[in-house]
């Protein structure tokens, strides 16, 4: 069963430049799907109109469904209803999801006391909880701290412990990596890879990376120049990409891999990363 249905989405400018130009992909319950492209090729776009959350300036047309109901008859009010209880979300920058002026235990306890009828002291308990799960040591300090006070491998734990806590059916992870070193970078996917399989969730992965999209989905759709220029199963993608530029990324990915001694995507480690 599809979680999220993209249909025939296209993102244009205010002046009229086409951004994302008729894309359709679907997001089966429990699985992953990756998005994968260079910068500017209309990922991060297309993950922002899923979530509602588009420049004013941009003009969006086509369908987005979750679970059958189209989002783009939401209220605002609806909306905030969907985003963080039903589709979690885990940034690129943490640092700049969270609030720098308010504690991290208190950001939790807003989260899900706008979204679940419960007490600050139980959402506090149970983000201690969730913490714990994302590895983190010292969980009623962190809570205690602000996000500056924390490390980026920190602070990314968090968000993603953020995202999951209310246990949405879907979480979008927009190249949530790329700003960490590499050892942090492997720590994190595989932590991410394995709590969505736990918790039973969706996830939408955005990436630029391969590599990455190889370990972690089930399906992978190729985006160049603001098309989906090929889809398909990772297995697919991988052993018989039919798109030249699949082709192209599929032998540098090849190529990693070798120059760094073989190392299988299946266990990423901070070398095959």
């Amino acid at each position: 069963m599809d979680v999220v249905e993209i249909k025939n989405l296209s993102i244009r400018s205010a002046e009229g430049q086409l951004l994302v130009h008729d894309s359709s992909f679907s997001l089966e319950s429990g699985k992953t799907h990756c998005l994968l492209g260079e910068s500017g090729s209309g990922k991060t776009l297309t993950s922002k109109a899923i979530l509602g959350m588009l420049p004013a300036d941009l003009h969006m047309s086509g369908d987005i469904l979750f679970r059958g109901q189209n989002l783009n008859l939401l209220s605002k009010k609806s909306w905030r209803q969907i985003r963080g209880k039903h589709i979690g979300t885990i940034f690129q920058h943490p640092e700049q999801a969270l609030h720098p002026s308010i504690p991290i235990g208190r950001q939790f306890s807003d989260l899900m006391c706008s979204h679940l009828p419960i007490s600050r002291y139980e959402a506090e308990k149970q983000a201690e909880k969730m913490l714990s799960r994302v590895l983190l040591k010292d969980t009623a300090q962190v809570m205690k701290s602000y996000s500056h006070e924390l490390s980026g491998g920190m602070n990314q734990r968090v968000m993603i412990a953020m995202a999951l806590l209310p246990k949405p059916e879907v979480v979008i992870a927009d190249e949530p990596t790329s700003a960490l070193d590499v050892t942090t970078q492997a720590e994190i996917i595989s932590l991410l890879r394995h709590l969505i399989w736990d918790l039973k969730m969706s996830m939408l992965f955005i990436t630029h990376d391969l590599l990455l999209s190889s370990y972690l989905a089930d399906t992978i759709g190729v985006m160049r120049s603001g098309e989906i220029i090929e889809q398909g199963s990772t297995e697919r993608i991988l052993g018989r990409p039919e798109h030249e530029y699949t082709k192209q990324l599929c032998r540098y990915r090849s190529q990693r891999i070798l120059s760094k001694g073989g190392n299988s995507p299946n266990a990423p480690s901070s070398t095959a990363l």
